[in-house]
């Protein structure tokens, strides 16, 4: 993952990418467990936002490797879906 994220242009990439695992157990916890729910979502999505073209780049691909990109793409946009209601549903 580092390499690729490096590829991309990530500056410090290692600290980066940890960064991104310890954000995401921690807002999953807070979500799981019920407390700051909608501020543990708002950044989960503000993190699909920013990893999801780095990561899902279908428009770079061609045949299989760009329906699989396309299926990261769309779970990942279904996934804020389902934090923007949570984030409704908590307010």
């Amino acid at each position: 993952m580092t390499g690729l994220m490096v590829a991309r242009g990530v500056p410090q990439a290692r600290l980066a990418l940890w960064a991104g695992i310890v954000l995401q157990i921690v807002a999953g916890v807070l979500v799981v467990t019920g407390f700051w729910t909608a501020t543990a979502c708002a950044v989960l999505v503000l993190f699909l936002i920013v990893a999801t073209p780095m990561f899902h780049n279908f428009w770079d691909h061609q045949g299989q490797e760009r329906a699989s990109r396309i299926n990261g793409f769309v779970g990942n946009v279904a996934l804020s879906g389902g934090f923007l209601t949570l984030i409704a549903q908590s307010l």
